[in-house]
């Protein structure tokens, strides 16, 4: 058996009205609808959103209204704040910081909490013509007495990794949003136990990688609602992974938030504090391509590339579609859950 614990990370707002903000992080733009909504608020959305670090002069409080699609960040911040100032700065550890003030920008010393919109129910919408699928993706961090894999729900932000996936799948017109996470347990404590050996240093890769996908199936649980709604589980590390990968017999994608197959020193012993592997946009844009029933194909520049063939620099899959692949994806999204195997199957498509 296991259980299932509701986590509190954020702050999560149910939205009135048509409120919302939309954020593309390779075009840098914004779509925004918000109708004299607070100044914390505001900032709060676009701190959640981008994973900005975001401060504010403490006392200022204003209400900001604006709509429009597609404008630059600092156009549409400068929009929305009016005569406030604000200084938004790429800083050179990674990352972005938006500072906002009256006059004195050393008077910004206070941090922004995240507001998040929870997500909607699934849903069908036109957007400028074209009808868009909205569809709720379920998070959860898996704890465990291994500390290999006991996940950390302060260690990763998702919500700009999906902002990026959004933007990548804007083609097809999907939209995926997180709903407020949760724990998971294990479903055997021996499988639990077999996995975490798998991080011995006298484990050949080749028994990883025979094993690893077998020991999986018994530890993570047959979630109530497989193959009807689309789950993400966060692991803390993986023996043998890159970013992320798709397991259609549970109907989830199990991302690992700190990567350490390469990072483990001749003893065997992960690098403690080693820095925390944020899985690019496109790795788990192609892992939910998997879950909306695609399959590898041997394109470059394509989403769904195997990654054996991909060539060239970078990281990850490219990020292009073809119209078949589009039409199978929003076909599988119409189902409102993910290909799996006796549940969900695959949808058929025109020859």
């Amino acid at each position: 058996m296991f259980r299932l614990v509701t986590l509190a990370l954020l702050v999560f707002l149910h939205a009135e009205g048509a409120d919302s903000l939309v954020w593309h992080p390779k075009a840098r733009t914004f779509d925004l609808d918000f109708r004299e909504r607070p100044l914390n608020e505001f900032l709060g959305y676009i701190r959640s959103e981008t994973g900005w670090e975001v401060r504010v002069e403490p006392g200022l409080s204003q209400l900001v209204d604006g709509k429009f699609r597609g404008k630059p960040a600092a156009d549409a911040i400068r929009l929305m704040l009016g005569r406030t100032q604000f200084k938004l700065v790429p800083r050179t550890q990674g990352g972005t910081r938006l500072t906002v003030y009256s006059g004195n920008i050393g008077a910004a010393t206070q941090e922004v909490q995240a507001v998040v919109q929870e997500a909607a129910a699934f849903e069908e919408v036109l957007v400028e013509g074209e009808l868009q699928i909205t569809l709720p993706v379920k998070i959860h961090y898996f704890k465990s007495k291994y500390a290999s894999i006991n996940a950390d729900p302060n260690a990763t932000d998702l919500r700009p990794l999906f902002a990026g996936m959004n933007e990548i799948w804007e083609i097809a017109n999907l939209r995926f949003l997180l709903n407020q996470p949760e724990l998971l347990r294990a479903a055997d404590a021996a499988a639990e136990r077999e996995f975490a050996n798998l991080f011995t240093p006298d484990v050949p890769k080749a028994f990883v990688r025979q094993h690893q996908a077998r020991i999986l199936h018994k530890l993570l649980p047959d979630l109530p609602d497989k193959g009807k709604a689309f789950h993400i589980v966060l692991i803390y590390t993986m023996p043998d992974a890159y970013g992320a990968v798709y397991l259609p017999a549970k109907g989830v994608i199990l991302m690992p938030q700190v990567k350490f197959a390469k990072l483990i020193d001749p003893k065997g012993v992960w690098k403690d504090g080693s820095p925390v592997f944020y899985a690019q946009s496109n790795i788990l844009a192609h892992e939910m391509g998997h879950a909306l029933s695609l399959n590898h194909v041997a394109t470059q520049g394509n989403l769904m590339i195997d990654g054996r063939l991909r060539e060239g620099t970078g990281i990850g899959p490219g990020v292009g579609l073809s119209l078949e692949q589009i039409e199978k994806a929003r076909k599988q999204a119409k189902t409102k859950g993910p290909y799996v195997p006796g549940f969900n199957p695959k949808p058929r498509v025109r020859e």
